[in-house]
């Protein structure tokens, strides 16, 4: 009799987990139907039975309801910290029953950072875990997420320095430009967090600090092609071009990868350290590698003020004429040949008059520029009145046997025709 009622009882048991299988079943497939078609708030009401009674049934159950809990408080925000109490619970119960913690540590600081920014510690702890144990695995709204909690974090903590944002910086900037090169499908996503992240990170760090941590990195030993990037970058941005981590950085950088970029950022290198013969070389190599149209022309530009350096004032000239074929309308390459003719005065010409009749078509070609490019009218202006008060005077061209306004014709390697005027 015992043995019968036994073996009853473990029926029952079957039939009642069966029952509660079939229960489960039914109650996924209404909060599935209801999620793919995006009714949200039908499909909470099923989908809050099979996380209560079936947590372990199907690990969409916590794929979706973070999705869900992010509408309701769009639809409630009143309600914001009742339902970010149940998006924690969400993500700790996913841990329980499928692991992979780390991952879910990134999601849910995420969350918490966004729905309660004054927990950020903590947010910051668990992105922390995350994206160092994830790595490239990293979400691209983690990082963000992650950067900003960091950020925070330094302006409230004296323990959180500088250094600590700069080597994050670096951290996440790689596992973005991984991304970037090898998870098609996602591009823009990681291409926007970059854009979120520069933006939090550009105002900073001062060009002393950025020196300091990138001289320290690229001194560890071989630098990665995204670090070297990453490096003469920022510091082209900050404007600190002039010192040897960006020389170092760019050298390496257009060794392991040369392109148009490489070889104009190692031709500023070469003008900074007065090396113009070098420059030349580098920016004639930046034109024949870029097809952009607006960036060769101020490849060009660059190109001219290193012949002019070099006083080969021909080739200066004839790079920045380039300029202004390829970008009609832009008058800075008028200002460059003006002062290029500017540069070559003393030593064009015998007497005082030859000399300083080049000041002529160095104002004509300033001139020139101010009248296509209404921008650069100020800057125009500043140098057609320093370099008229270096024109012939009126005994000059009397001696010569010029008149004010006739046509006089610039000899030397300018070879250009104007007309006389004096300073006086």
């Amino acid at each position: 009799m015992i043995k019968k009622i036994g073996t009853f009882a473990a029926l029952l048991g079957v039939v009642f987990n069966l029952n509660a299988q079939s229960e489960c079943e039914t109650d996924y497939a209404i909060y599935r139907n209801e999620y793919k078609q995006k009714n949200y708030d039908e499909a909470i009401k099923s989908w809050r039975k099979v996380f209560k009674n079936c947590p372990s049934f199907n690990q969409n159950t916590f794929a979706n309801g973070p999705k869900m809990y992010h509408h309701k408080i769009k639809q409630d925000n009143a309600n914001k910290e009742f339902y970010l109490d149940t998006l924690m619970l969400i993500y700790d119960t996913r841990i329980q029953y499928f692991g992979n913690k780390e991952k879910v540590f990134g999601s849910k600081g995420s969350d918490l950072l966004k729905y309660d920014p004054s927990r950020f510690i903590e947010a910051y702890e668990m992105m922390k875990i995350s994206v160092e144990s994830t790595g490239n695995s990293s979400m691209p709204t983690v990082l963000v997420s992650y950067f900003k909690s960091l950020v925070k974090y330094e302006r409230s903590d004296e323990s959180i320095t500088k250094q600590d944002v700069l080597d994050t910086y670096v951290l996440v900037s790689d596992i973005i430009a991984y991304n970037i090169a090898n998870n098609e499908k996602f591009i823009k996503y990681y291409e926007t967090a970059q854009k979120n992240i520069e933006n939090m990170f550009a105002p900073y760090a001062s060009c002393d600090d950025l020196i300091l941590v990138f001289n320290s990195r690229l001194e560890e030993g071989s630098p990665s092609l995204s670090l070297l990037k990453k490096v003469t970058s920022l510091l082209d941005i900050k404007d600190c071009t002039d010192n040897e981590v960006f020389f170092t950085a760019a050298a390496k950088l257009h060794d392991l990868e040369p392109t148009a970029s490489s070889a104009y950022d190692m031709g500023n290198t070469s003008l900074s350290k007065k090396n113009y013969t070098e420059a030349v070389y580098y920016f004639n190599q930046s034109i024949e590698m870029t097809e952009d149209v607006s960036i060769k022309a101020s490849y060009y530009l660059k190109l001219a003020y290193a012949y002019q350096m070099t006083k080969s004032y021909s080739k200066a000239r004839a790079a920045a004429n380039s300029a202004a074929e390829i970008k009609p309308g832009w008058g800075e390459p008028y200002i460059i040949i003006g002062d290029i003719y500017a540069a070559s005065a003393s030593s064009c010409g015998s007497s005082s008059l030859e000399q300083r009749s080049v000041y002529w078509v160095a104002v004509d070609s300033y001139r020139k520029a101010k009248s296509i490019d209404n921008l650069l009218t100020e800057k125009a202006n500043k140098r057609i009145s320093t370099w008229s008060k270096q024109f012939p005077s009126k005994e000059d061209c009397i001696w010569e046997d010029l008149e004010e306004g006739s046509f006089y014709k610039v000899g030397c390697w300018i070879d250009r025709s104007t007309k006389v005027r004096t300073r006086d």
